[in-house]
């Protein structure tokens, strides 16, 4: 089973029987601390209102558990999902979990039950990388400030203050726990060992797509690091496994997203692959030096220099470092681009929490480093103490750089704030602002956002209508119009313009005929457009035609159904 062992790692299996308590405690230490006050966040209304609090309903009866393995991650009760292109069955099912003991605020839930769980499976997956490190015969004292680093880590901070992040620190629990049991199956050749191994791996496949990815992980790892023999059966073995779990998996994911009729080719996930492979450089440079950090990035704000800077700084440490593993050192800048290039093929590319898998690899590339492995305390020598405090710097610094950045995941005004800010090219969290706003009444800040989002795509579709709504509120009739036509003449196909088009001449200028014209012609753009037919029969009512008051009245109740 156990092919030659590669030596060059470098253990010390002589750690003393304190040791893993004390470390798993550290752990949880810094993770509490740093993320407590994340308990008291708001939703951020980021996903999280569709998937949680407009699903509540659904999460909080536990039996629906088999419904959620059946449908999109965006599938609200009684609608259609009009986007069916994300399948999360375990992180709904972790809501469920949630929702049991989450209070309801009206019929709203609190985020705070799904914010300590967050937490709670961060802290998990940083003591399971503990594990993995120690598995991988890396010196305990270095695996412990190795993980209080990835603990700690700026870079990780949406995927637990953000509560829709969790999806990857499921994703890395479920692969961690894969892996240990894999390892441990190739020293003791247990049968259930192996079967756990599969079982992690089916769940982590459920959590989300990438898990994919773990199978070249996997083969890497046994052929290169453990010189496992090509010859050997338990490449045979994994591939049939895999294969079983990988079928059926498709088969049940693809029903799941059925409603989804996009028909991409492959020349536009190319195209796709292509216009994002500058994340690859800005995810190198958040690893190691997090200091441009955005909830939002894209690829055009991409800081190149810090990038390659990053990337120079590891390639430096590797080249220096004298007793190196190479073997290793090649395992984690795969782990690192495998993981993350599924993320490459989707149309939102730069949300930070994506690295959290990927950032593994890191930890597993710095296991390498001369100035890393001499970090002890014996025997007490100036390039051991040397390598210990530089170790213990990094984490004091990011534990800094992250109590910084934490508070922006307070609330939606916040997030977006941030994301407008430290991302000056993108329009969304401008239009996300401005709807907040619009939500609370304050249509003058509103409008500044919108005015934002214009400069940064001038575009974008409805956000004329949507200023000459803020307008509407305010009275402000001829500015309406004027918003509105503007709209249209962009975007002429826009039913919903011409509709507001009609609300604000007949309420601004009394141009009666003129706003029955645009409210049908809004109707013959979109039948289903259920508002129009409202207006119609109530102004037919007030102006007492009773043939046409019937006939708006009983389309409006039917579309509206």
């Amino acid at each position: 089973m156990k092919g030659k062992e590669n030596t060059k790692t470098g253990g010390d299996k002589q750690t003393h029987k304190w040791f893993l308590p004390l470390a798993i405690l550290l752990i949880c230490i810094f993770s509490f601390s740093l993320y407590h006050k994340s308990e008291d966040n708001d939703f951020l209304d980021l996903d999280d209102m569709t998937i949680i609090v407009k699903n509540y309903p659904f999460l909080k009866n536990i039996s629906n558990t088999p419904k959620a393995f059946t449908q999109g991650v965006f599938q609200e009760t009684g609608q259609k999902d009009t986007l069916a292109s994300y399948y999360r069955p375990v992180m709904i099912f972790s809501f469920m979990l949630d929702a049991q003991i989450s209070p309801a605020v009206g019929e709203y839930p609190k985020p705070k039950p799904f914010l300590e769980a967050n937490i709670f499976y961060h802290t998990i997956a940083c003591i399971l990388l503990l594990l993995l490190l120690l598995e991988l015969n890396i010196p305990p004292l270095p695996s412990l400030l190795l993980s209080l680093i990835f603990t700690v880590h700026p870079l990780l901070n949406q995927a637990v203050a953000w509560i829709p992040g969790r999806n990857d620190s499921l994703l890395a629990i479920f692969i961690l726990l894969s892996l240990l049991s894999l390892l441990k199956y190739r020293k003791q050749n247990k049968t259930w060992l192996f079967t756990t191994h599969i079982l992690f791996f089916v769940i982590a496949l459920f959590t989300k797509e990438n898990a994919v990815m773990f199978i070249p992980v996997v083969f890497i790892l046994l052929r290169f690091v453990y010189n496992e023999p090509l010859k050997n059966p338990i490449y045979k073995n994994l591939g049939i496994a895999y294969l079983l779990c990988i079928i059926p998996w498709l088969f049940i994911r693809q029903h799941a997203l059925a409603e989804n009729n996009s028909n991409s080719s492959f020349g536009s996930f190319i195209h796709q692959f292509l216009s994002n492979t500058p994340y690859f450089i800005q995810y190198a440079g958040k690893a190691i030096l997090p200091f441009n950090l955005s909830v939002m990035s894209t690829a055009a704000d991409t800081n190149y220099f810090l990038g390659f800077l990053a990337i120079g700084i590891i390639a430096a440490c590797v080249f220096l470092s004298k007793g190196k593993n190479k073997s290793l050192v090649a395992f984690g800048i795969c782990w690192f681009l495998l993981f993350l290039l599924p993320s490459f093929l989707s149309g939102f590319t730069g949300l930070e929490h994506r690295a959290y898998l990927p950032l593994m690899g890191v930890i597993f590339v710095s296991t390498q480093f001369d100035w890393v492995k001499s970090a002890s305390l014996k025997p007490l020598q100036l390039k051991n103490i040397a390598g210990l405090a530089s170790l213990i710097v990094v984490i004091i610094g990011f534990y800094a750089l992250s109590v910084e950045h934490l508070p922006i995941f307070h609330d939606r005004f916040s997030f977006n704030k941030s994301a407008m800010e430290t991302s000056p090219k993108l329009a969304l969290p401008c239009l996300y602002l401005a709807q907040h706003y619009d939500e609370i009444g304050d249509y003058k800040d509103a409008l500044d956002a919108y005015r934002e989002a214009l400069k940064r795509d001038s575009n974008s579709s409805m956000t004329h209508s949507n200023i000459a709504g803020d307008y509407i509120h305010m009275n402000m009739y001829p500015e309406a119009e004027k918003e509105l036509k503007i709209e249209i003449a962009k975007h002429p196909n826009n039913n919903i313009a011409v509709f507001n088009l009609g609300l604000v001449v007949f309420q601004g200028d009394t141009n009666y005929a003129e706003g029955v014209r645009l409210w049908k012609k809004s109707i013959s753009m979109d039948s289903g457009f259920a508002q129009p037919y409202k207006v119609l029969f109530q102004y037919y009512q007030a102006t007492g035609d009773s043939a046409n008051t019937m006939l708006y009245r009983n389309l409006y109740y039917r579309k509206k159904r």
